[in-house]
């Protein structure tokens, strides 16, 4: 059970210190949390990034049909 408490938590005992810590958040995880909390911005932001690459890719296209002409 405690076991359970401390991975939960994330409180690592530090023998050197002898004391408890709590582990710190990287900075993946806070993004990740981030996009759990915000999903429709981040529904948002991959649509945009998803047709703003489609866009340029049509664009080179049609530039690339124009030359051949």
């Amino acid at each position: 059970m405690e076991y359970t408490k401390d991975v939960f938590f994330k409180v690592n005992y530090n023998s050197d210190l002898n004391r408890l810590e709590i582990a710190e958040e990287r900075w993946t995880s806070k993004i990740i949390k981030k996009i759990k909390n915000h999903k429709l911005l981040t529904t948002a932001i991959i649509a945009f990034v998803m047709f703003s690459t489609l866009n340029i890719a049509m664009i080179y296209s049609f530039m690339k049909i124009l030359q051949n002409i």
